[in-house]
């Protein structure tokens, strides 16, 4: 079976797969792993300073004291740096490599993509680690850089007011279309899910202008608009001061990311569109997770005419990549198998 490795960016509108990570921190396997988890989560932290984040988490992320059962402070689950840190680590656990060694309880990937901050997920499976220690060692870095980027996406945020929200789901709406109205407007064209189906990002008050001014096409029939729970305006270049920050801090990594340790291609729309061929892929990764534009199509298309998988497994967390990921193969006659890997039962 060749198997494409596809990820979730963000858990989705279901929220955080917090009972899934403690469901996961309860068996003792996982233990050194969520112990360098929580250490990496409060380094971090520290290492910005409680006023980077105190806006936005008043109680910080006490991720020991959450996974051990205590009840989150009000709106944190509801943040991005919670929701998107919770799938990262989510996805991070279920790809250690098996005791032993090696990936026993899985196929080996013939490639890997991630939407939006998934492709961090993406990213660390094309290395195909089959040391624990090893692979642990390296999750320590990784995730640090993650919650330094997500902590640093909303530090030029502006505070949401009202119903708007950074982020717009528009469906029914060519992207054609979408980027002529968008032209000269301080919205940009964020992310493309598939041909009809796109989000709109930047300042929440120049959404809900944005808008009015068009109300009449988003309330036409098939058109649709859903403010997203999204925290910051990510894919868009309002981030990339965030992307810019937690580069100059790459110093705090033990492990140098480049694209030949990949042992398969991680699939980007942008050409090269494999990883492999890239030089420093930290720059790259990190910017595709966060700033820059997302085709995933494009991506979807890359994948499937570079490696030919046979099956799609999803590791989640929520369906929202492989729904996407339908509809943009709809039509193509790809005959694709789909697995996803069930959350564990808490």
């Amino acid at each position: 079976m060749r198997d494409l490795y596809l990820f979730s960016g963000m858990a989705g509108i279901q929220g955080p797969p917090l009972a899934a990570l403690r469901a996961l921190y309860a068996r003792p396997e996982n233990a050194r792993y969520f112990t360098t988890a929580a250490a990496a989560v409060a380094g971090a932290l520290d290492h910005v300073g409680t006023d980077a984040y105190r806006r936005e988490l008043p109680g910080g992320i006490p991720l020991t004291a959450w996974l051990r059962g205590s009840t989150p402070d009000a709106g944190a689950l509801d943040h991005s740096i919670v929701d998107g840190l919770c799938a990262h680590l989510y996805q991070l656990c279920l790809l250690q490599p098996a005791i032993g060694g090696a990936h026993a309880d899985r196929p080996a990937p013939v490639a890997a993509i991630g939407h939006s901050l998934g492709l961090i997920g993406a990213m660390v499976a094309g290395l195909r680690i089959t040391g624990r220690r090893q692979y642990t060692a390296l999750c320590h870095d990784v995730i640090m850089m993650t919650t330094l980027t997500l902590v640093r996406c909303h530090q030029p945020a502006p505070p949401r007011t009202g119903e708007a929200t950074p982020m717009a789901a528009v469906t029914g709406v060519p992207a054609g279309e979408l980027r002529e109205l968008v032209a000269d407007s301080p919205v940009h064209l964020a992310l493309a899910n598939s041909g009809r189906s796109h989000v709109l990002a930047g300042d929440p008050a120049g959404l809900a202008g944005f808008r009015a001014r068009h109300a009449q096409r988003f309330a036409a029939p098939g058109a649709g608009w859903t403010y997203l729970r999204s925290t910051a305006p990510f894919h868009t270049p309002l981030l990339e001061s965030a992307v810019r920050a937690t580069l100059a801090d790459r110093h705090l990594m033990t492990h140098t990311l480049t694209g030949d340790r990949l042992a398969v291609p991680v699939y980007v729309a942008d050409a090269p569109a494999n990883l492999q061929h890239r030089g420093d892929l930290l720059p790259d990764v990190l910017a595709h997770a966060v700033c820059r534009p997302l085709d995933w199509p494009g991506t979807v298309r890359a994948a499937i005419d570079g490696c030919r998988p046979d099956r799609i497994v999803d590791f989640g967390p929520g369906p929202s990549a492989r729904v996407f990921t339908r509809e943009s193969l709809r039509g193509s006659r790809s005959g694709l198998r789909y697995h996803s890997i069930p959350a564990p039962a808490a």
